[in-house]
């Protein structure tokens, strides 16, 4: 498979993975001359390697492809455009997967991993596999999601706030939440005022109505990095996991996917992806959380395998989970060519 090397470019404006795609094209140590001149490379000069693919074609339902199963109406992870083209977070983390694989890449919709993998339908499964067993194994994270908090900072300036703070704001929430649940949990009994969508949430932050939002951290991200005004603060609990998922009896490819995953976090690529669906909003969800919050370690994020009897509570509420909390408008999503 070919690749166009600096291909990732794109992601350096948009923070943290952007360090470590520089350093691995070999560019941190240049020196800014102001005085240069720039030009942008023709076609016929850009530079192509090669890349060997990494698994054999037996061990694909497509030669030459990653066939890639995801739940499309799990915003803003996996979504339509405009246009009716896939596009979200874990879309393009399969393209990072497939492309250090050496493998095109294809989607399928699938609500769990047993439904597309058991099939053959797919090759991996991306999105909740805290309930995957028997010949379904976890290959490893690709995000962390939690009930999380944003405020609005006229000036710029880092948020920083305490369960104590909370409770004597006014927090907006959606209807019938999970993250009514978390506040509950955390026995903070501040004024709510409800909306219908995560978004209607939002415009109320903006326009002064409420101090802070509390809702899903992917969804929050996603229309946050669109407010300049307003930012991720912490969380509310411990972080559950979107998780990568292969058939067990595919060793051959369960390695590779496995590696591949390894290789685009620790080169920050995965990061880079994230700084372009959720902005600012830290990777790893446990390095920020709200002052005074009972954060403890869940089962999900040490085996997406396993899930405690209050996850398996929260799943099973008349509200959204954690996971499927939140409304992303045709407008949000129209915004992303902006």
């Amino acid at each position: 498979m070919d690749m166009v090397r600096g291909s990732l470019m794109h992601a350096a404006r948009l923070g943290a993975g952007a360090a470590a795609v520089i350093a691995v094209l070999g560019l941190s140590g240049c020196a800014f001359n102001p005085l240069s001149t720039f030009t942008t490379p023709t076609i016929d000069q850009i530079e192509r390697e090669t890349v060997t693919p990494t698994v054999s074609d037996d061990a694909l339902v497509t030669p030459g492809t990653l066939t890639v199963a995801l739940d499309t109406s799990d915003a803003p992870q996996a979504m339509q455009d405009a246009d009716g083209n896939l596009t979200g977070y874990a879309v393009d983390a399969a393209r990072a997967l497939a492309c250090r694989m050496g493998l095109k890449v294809a989607f399928v919709d699938a609500s769990s991993a047993d439904s597309a993998l058991s099939d053959k339908k797919a090759d991996i499964f991306i999105g909740d596999i805290k309930s995957a067993g028997g010949d379904i194994s976890s290959l490893g994270t690709c995000l962390y999601d939690a009930a999380a908090v944003f405020g609005k900072s006229s000036d710029g300036e880092s948020l920083s706030v305490s369960t104590e703070t909370l409770n004597t704001a006014t927090l907006g929430v959606q209807t019938s939440s999970a993250s009514q649940e978390a506040l509950a949990k955390q026995s903070i009994t501040a004024n709510q005022k409800t909306f219908s969508n995560i978004n209607e949430c939002f415009e109320a932050l903006e326009s002064g109505e409420v101090d802070y939002v509390i809702c899903d951290s992917t969804a929050g991200g996603y229309l946050a990095r669109l407010m300049s005004q307003i930012s991720y603060v912490g969380t509310l609990e411990a972080p559950s996991t979107l998780g990568v998922a292969g058939l067990s009896s595919n060793d051959e490819l369960c390695r590779a996917v496995s590696d591949a995953l390894d290789g685009i976090t620790v080169d920050g690529t995965l990061e880079a992806v994230h700084c372009v669906w959720y902005g600012q909003m830290p990777y790893d969800l446990t390095a920020k959380t709200v002052s005074g919050a009972n954060v403890q370690a869940s089962d999900s994020t040490s085996n997406e395998t396993e899930s405690s009897d209050d996850d398996a509570s929260d799943n099973n509420s008349d509200g959204p989970s954690s996971s499927q909390e939140g409304t992303i408008t045709d407008d949000d999503i129209n915004k992303l060519n902006s």
